[in-house]
């Protein structure tokens, strides 16, 4: 077990704030004293994916445009915990009709992990939904998404051979992966 202590926190202030990202600035002192100020945080809402498999035991994965990164990628359903929401299974559920159309089935919490502790306050959620059934989407007036069904063996191949950028859903992937049987 590790000795580390936690920095105290002198100050703090937040030169930037929005609906969907807040810049906050720590003042901070280290237990030996060293100072390190201003710490950047950035704080956004928490979120969640889907690891979701049909009825045919095919994962439902979506492909959309990333400003970011400029370009499409190939990516878990899921989405921003609106606030006040603490039923990370309901918002799992929202999120994949709202994108893909599929619902039912059954899902269940696999994990909540840290993006990038170093720099990042929120939260990323794990859902994995079985035997789900397809319906029509409803996706926000801003995403356009294509709804991209493939075999458990290759969203695996895809996450290791780079198929699928977003670093965090790879290791979403694979960590569902490894809970279904």
């Amino acid at each position: 077990m590790s000795n580390a202590k936690a920095w105290s926190v002198q100050g703090s202030e937040r030169p930037l704030e929005s609906r969907w990202i807040s810049v906050r600035a720590d003042d901070c002192v280290t237990p030996s004293g060293a100072t390190v100020s201003p710490f950047y945080v950035l704080e956004s809402p928490d979120f969640v994916s889907v690891l979701g498999l049909d009825t045919e035991d095919r994962v439902i994965l979506v492909r959309q445009y990333r400003h970011g990164f400029g370009g499409l990628c190939l990516e878990l359903p899921g989405g921003l915990v609106d606030p006040g929401e603490t039923d990370l299974i309901a918002v799992a559920a929202r999120e994949l009709q709202e994108e893909t159309g599929y619902a039912g089935g059954d899902l269940t919490h696999v994990a909540t992990l840290s993006i990038d502790p170093s720099r990042y306050a929120n939260r990323q959620h794990l859902v994995l939904a079985r035997h789900l059934i397809g319906g029509p989407p409803n996706p926000d007036a801003s995403e356009d998404i294509e709804v991209v069904r493939v075999s458990r063996e290759e969203a695996r191949d895809l996450a290791l051979s780079g198929g699928i950028a977003n670093a965090a859903h790879v290791g979403l992937l694979l960590i569902g992966l490894s809970r279904v049987s």
